[in-house]
């Protein structure tokens, strides 16, 4: 089920997501054998490759083993250059300096990482950002540590950037914004599926479930390249087994397992911030989708965001003032709403394609005896 491989080509790898690069002396480049049995690896099992780069400069013989295999680099900003179909990398505003390689409609993306404490300037990276790139995908890279004056302070950034797509999308620029455009083109959960649809290769040359799981703790890989793989119980990475997660349509939200087993000692249970800082950007959609739906003709080719009551699904299921058929009816109801419009016979058709066991449970849930002496 996996469908590409992570390769950090040194230990100070770029970071891409919530986790900072652990501290060690001895850094350095991945050894060349181990570069090479994780292309050939991918080449074998027709994977595609995620090269993070560091601030090394890479010996040619690397560079002509990186381009054997289907990939695409990750680098930080101040290493991109102009001719670079390169993801660059911007850590808060330490690189703004070297924003001038993007040039003027850049068709590449860029993530851009920023702090709790820096949110302030928020809105002037994604303006400057605005007319450099297709994409700009935010990361709150210390998501784990907000506080509620945090998430409150997050919620105003949100609407700022609610009202700059929205001015972008009526010049006729469709910028993404992952926080606020994702969510309103969705169907269904798109998680970041770290252990499921991709595997990371360390500068060791082991294999772990993310970058983030490497940094840390070495100690923790699955296997080294080419050996069997042990995940453990590893369908708890599955989102099939995450009760609360399937269940919820913030479908943009990473649930990073990595945030996950941090915060709450489980790899399929969310914290508290993942799943308000989710709903907050979910809600900001719902904002950015009925301010500009109908002019853009939008909302003729998606789905409506129905406004939810809450901010954390756990504040329901734990409330024990509501019963176990009250919860069931609140969130089927919430849930149901974008599918109003749907046929049902299109919706049992789409239901079949995903899982036909499903149509099998349901009849069997609603099946009764039938009484031959019954009246109609």
């Amino acid at each position: 089920m996996i469908d590409y491989l992570v390769v950090m080509l040194e230990h100070d790898s770029v970071p891409f997501c919530y986790y900072d690069i652990s501290q060690r002396k001895d850094g350095g480049l991945i050894p060349l054998d181990f570069l090479r049995s994780a292309v050939d690896l991918a080449i074998r099992n027709s994977l595609t490759i995620n090269f993070l780069y560091g601030p090394t400069d890479l010996p040619s013989e690397y560079e002509e083993v990186i381009e054997e295999a289907e990939h695409m680099k990750i680098m930080p900003l101040r290493r991109k250059r102009p001719d670079d179909n390169a993801l660059a990398v911007l850590d808060g505003t330490e690189d703004l300096r070297y924003l001038d390689v993007l040039g003027k409609g850049d068709p590449n993306n860029i993530i851009l990482r920023i702090a709790r404490d820096a949110l302030g300037s928020l809105i002037d990276l994604a303006q400057a950002l605005a007319g450099r790139c297709k994409r700009i995908n935010i990361i709150l890279k210390d998501a784990g540590r907000f506080t509620e004056e945090d998430l409150s302070v997050y919620e105003a950034c949100l609407e700022n950037l609610r009202l700059l797509l929205q001015e972008e999308y009526r010049k006729g620029n469709f910028l993404e914004i992952n926080v606020l455009s994702d969510r309103v083109f969705l169907t269904n959960m798109n998680n970041c599926d770290a252990g499921v649809r991709h595997l990371t290769v360390a500068p060791n040359g082991r294999l772990y479930l993310c970058p983030a799981f490497y940094h840390e703790n070495e100690d923790r890989s699955l296997c080294g390249i080419g050996e069997s793989m042990e995940t453990g119980n590893g369908r708890l990475l599955e989102l099939g087994y995450a009760p609360v997660c399937r269940n919820c349509d913030a479908w943009h939200c990473k649930r990073c397992l990595y945030l996950n087993e941090k915060l709450t000692s489980e790899v399929n249970t969310p914290s508290r911030q993942q799943c308000v800082l989710a709903h907050l950007e979910r809600e900001a959609s719902r904002k950015f989708l009925a301010a500009v739906g109908d002019e853009t003709g939008l909302s003729a080719r998606v789905a409506p965001i129905v406004k939810l009551d809450y901010l954390d699904p756990f504040d329901i299921i734990s409330d024990r003032n509501v019963s176990a058929g009250e919860r069931d009816e609140h969130f089927a109801y919430l849930l149901a709403k974008p599918l109003e419009r749907v046929p049902v016979k299109e919706l049992l058709r789409q239901i079949y394609r995903t899982d036909p066991g499903m149509l099998v449970r349901l009849k069997e849930q609603n099946a009764r005896a039938v009484d031959l002496e019954e009246k109609e």
